[in-house]
C-alpha cells in the first residue's frame, strides 16, 4: 500500500478520527510517535502502533494528552482543549520514535 492507500486503511477502521497523510499519531501505550501512514498492520490484520504493536486506533491521539509535562489543558468556549506546554513534537515519515523521557516530577 501507498501512503494514501495505508491511511485510507487506518480511517476505515478508526471509529473515533480521520486521519490524513502527514498527520502526527501518539500512542498511549508506549509513548509512541509516528506517521498515521506508518501505521503497522498487527497479525489479526488491524492497525496498530508500529512500535508496540499491541495498541488500536483506540488509542491513537492527535496530541498525547496523559504527559502533563508536554501538554496541558485550557478552557475554550465551555469546553476544555489540549495544547502544546513545549514545542510541538513531531513524527519523521518512516522513522517512528518515542516521547521525549518524563523529566523529574
Amino acid at each position: 500500500m501507498n501512503a494514501k492507500e495505508r491511511v485510507e486503511w487506518l480511517n476505515e477502521r478508526d471509529p473515533l478520527r480521520q486521519w490524513s497523510v502527514g498527520d502526527d499519531v501518539f500512542c498511549l501505550h508506549c509513548d509512541g510517535v509516528f506517521k498515521a501512514e506508518d501505521v503497522a498492520c498487527d497479525h489479526e490484520g488491524d492497525p496498530t502502533c508500529p512500535l508496540c504493536n499491541s495498541s488500536t486506533p483506540l488509542d491513537f491521539a492527535e496530541i498525547p494528552w496523559w504527559r502533563e509535562d508536554l501538554v496541558k489543558q485550557r478552557p475554550d468556549n465551555y469546553r476544555m482543549v489540549n495544547t502544546w506546554r513545549v514545542k510541538p513534537v513531531q513524527a519523521i515519515a518512516g522513522k517512528p520514535g518515542h516521547l521525549p523521557e518524563r523529566g523529574c516530577e
